[in-house]
């Protein structure tokens, strides 16, 4: 695996780049414009994605640890089988996503916008979904249990056997095509 440590990347630098098998640590790609970029089976350590441009770019079993990927428009990029941990998301943009294999452990996902997602099947365990809005999403067998759901929005979303934990529960209900998580 290749290692990249405390490199501050370029547009010219990240432009049709295909990176494979490389381990990112301390870069930054923050206000970056990735134009069909490519990154595969790559480790991103304490990175800095915070208002990046994501054209047609995409991201294929990557690891996202510790990074700050605030105020991005996922809606041109490709994010497959892809792990964000201990991430700061806040105010992201998710548009005709679907995600496969993606999850989020400990990641805060504040202030996110999900709209026209299909989100069968996604754990969003254990994060921060304050605020998010999730506008005509699918939602089916998709997991919210243990994750913060206060001020969450869920507008003309298709929900069935959804879980939620106790309070989400009780925020939403059945009225909405939720399921009890049981203890």
């Amino acid at each position: 695996m290749n290692n990249i440590k405390d490199k501050a990347f370029s547009d010219e630098e990240l432009k049709g780049a295909d990176f494979e098998e490389t381990k990112f640590t301390d870069c930054k790609f923050s206000k970056s414009q990735f134009k069909f970029t490519g990154f595969a089976d790559c480790i991103f350590n304490n990175c800095d994605f915070s208002n990046a441009l994501l054209t047609s770019s995409s991201f294929t079993k990557c690891r996202f640890e510790g990074c700050k990927l605030n105020w991005i428009d996922f809606k041109e990029a490709s994010l497959s089988s892809c792990t964000f941990r201990d991430c700061l998301m806040e105010g992201c943009s998710f548009e005709k996503q679907k995600l496969p294999g993606c999850s989020f452990p400990r990641s805060n996902l504040s202030s996110c916008y999900f709209a026209n997602c299909d989100l069968s099947s996604l754990k969003l365990t254990d994060i921060n979904l304050e605020k998010a809005i999730f506008d005509f999403c699918k939602l089916t067998n998709t997991d919210f249990s243990g994750s913060v759901t206060t001020g969450v929005s869920f507008q003309n979303c298709r929900i069935s056997h959804t879980t939620l934990d106790l309070e989400g529960f009780i925020q939403f209900g059945l009225s909405k095509g939720f399921v009890l998580q049981k203890s």
